[in-house]
């Protein structure tokens, strides 16, 4: 049930009207109850989603149990790594359990191995990467914060099925939820907010990321036919969809949480005008960024333990990062990469005194923004690669795959009975750019991510050109309601809700 679906606008159109006609007591109460069946109804089947609802409402129960001990215990750091690792295993079997077990056949090629899938049937239960890591930090900010006040079940409960942010984040700790308990009253201000944030939700996931999801899927479904500059498109585009489709939703997210008067985290700060590979993670998913920041680079010891163990730090948190997207080889080679680029900068920074900030010259740091892009962008090949295999015939793509660009010419001239002909006697061409007929919406899907990266940067511009403008705010809500009852069946699925 996706933000832009019509089930997710009846189901918040219900759950806003009455939240708001009761009672300020009843409203946590109702929310609560609300979340719950948002999780049933999400979920793959609503049968799964009951036996999945009974799933999380265990782990819940354990996590809180082990964070109350924390918090009243003696043998508090016990508990803490009773929790962590709880959250790890439950996690890992039912994330991880197939690819393991494909790593083992890989390695043994022992039979039993390649039957288990047929044996043993393991279905994803809704949302558990998001959940998981939101009750790890708040075991841990349990344990490193003693003073805090104890959180009650019914919020603790509150706080991890907080239905607005269960499918795509941003991942939550406890401050960031409970600093909003005592400030919930309607807000007219957070009312024009969230209707801006939900207009540019819809446009970048609708408009801007589902159209370059149609273009490029071929080229990634089947790298080895395309030439490489389809294949270097197919990167761009990707790179523009993941970040439209992620952001979008981000924005969409947030905007239902201050319907319900929650100020949510940003998750997005405009991170691909970055000038370095170490802002841009500063920048992009940043929840997810400073989750791994708190809760395993600075426990590996951060840069506190040496030059060298200061990379392979990078490196380890880059590929759990990587591993938390996904169980295949690309996510781990992905998160490799990104470890290696970041322990680089480092080196850079630490050796030569590079800055690996903005730089004083405007075309410098263009270059450096354009660089840092086509680094993402490549990185975008590993992450959207349906198997290791199709990886590797992407990256090896763009520098085998060379354009046959007499064929191209000879086609666009009207003259393709001689190339033809000449395939007649030397095979036909492998190198298919004429299947992108639709490279122009990689242009157009280009030029409104660069609109929107323009608007994050600038913080408020919209709110300001806004403010005082009923008018606008009637409008943009017309314009929602038209935007998801016209566009959104023809949408494509959330990228990150299979995390």
């Amino acid at each position: 049930m996706l933000y832009n679906s019509i089930l997710f606008f009846v189901f918040f159109s219900i759950v806003y009207s009455i939240y708001w006609l009761l009672p300020e007591k009843k409203r946590s109460d109702f929310l609560l109850i609300s979340s719950g069946v948002f999780y049933i109804v999400a979920s793959s089947t609503i049968l799964s989603g009951f036996y999945f609802f009974l799933h999380f409402l265990i782990i819940v129960l354990f996590n809180y149990f082990a964070y109350f001990k924390i918090r009243t215990s003696v043998n508090a750091k016990a508990w803490m790594i009773f929790a962590v690792l709880l959250n790890a295993i439950n996690l890992g079997f039912f994330k991880y359990f197939y690819f393991i077990n494909r790593i083992l056949f890989d390695l043994t090629k022992y039979p039993f191995f390649d039957e288990v899938p047929r044996i043993l049937q393991i279905s994803l239960p809704l949302a558990v990467s998001f959940y998981s890591f939101q009750m790890i930090a708040a075991a841990v900010d349990a344990y490193r914060k003693p003073e805090d006040d104890i959180i009650g079940l019914k919020q603790y409960l509150s706080f991890v099925i907080f239905f607005p942010v269960l499918i795509v984040g941003p991942i939550l700790r406890t401050k960031d939820y409970f600093i909003n308990i005592g400030h919930l009253n309607p807000d007219k201000d957070k009312i024009v907010r969230a209707s801006y944030l939900m207009i540019s939700g819809l446009i970048k996931k609708i408009l801007i990321a589902d159209p370059v999801a149609g273009v490029i899927a071929p080229v990634f479904s089947n790298p080895g036919q395309y030439d490489n500059l389809s294949l270097v498109l197919a990167a761009f585009g990707y790179a523009i969809q993941v970040y439209c489709d992620f952001s979008g939703l981000t924005d969409m997210a947030r905007a239902v949480g201050l319907y319900f008067g929650f100020e949510l985290p940003e998750n997005f700060n405009a991170p691909l005008f970055s000038p370095s590979g170490r802002e841009l993670w500063q920048r992009w998913h940043m929840s997810l960024s400073f989750w791994l920041r708190d809760y395993i680079y600075f426990p590996l010891g951060g840069s506190k333990k040496g030059e060298w163990r200061t990379y392979l730090n990078l490196i380890i948190t880059m590929t759990v990062g990587g591993v938390w997207h996904g169980a295949d080889y690309t996510f781990i080679a992905w998160g490799f990469y990104w470890g290696v680029i970041l322990a680089f900068e480092r080196f850079l920074v630490g050796k030569f005194g590079w800055n690996d900030e903005d730089s004083k010259s405007k075309i410098l740091n263009f270059l450096r923004i354009q660089f840092v892009f086509c680094l993402f962008s490549f990185s975008a090949i590993l992450f959207r690669a349906n198997s290791a295999t199709k990886m590797l015939q992407h990256v090896v793509g763009l520098v085998t795959n060379t354009q046959n660009y007499l064929s191209s010419s000879l086609q666009s001239l009207g003259f393709g009975w001689i190339e033809n002909s000449i395939s007649l006697v030397t095979g036909p061409s492998p190198f298919l750019l004429e299947s992108m007929k639709n490279i122009e919406k990689i242009g157009y899907s280009y030029l409104g991510f660069i609109v929107f990266h323009w608007i994050q940067s600038r913080k408020d511009l919209l709110l300001q050109w806004g403010r005082g403008k009923d008018w606008l705010l009637v409008a943009c809500g017309v314009v929602t309601v038209f935007a998801i009852a016209l566009l959104s069946e023809d949408s494509g699925a959330c990228i990150y809700c299979q995390f």
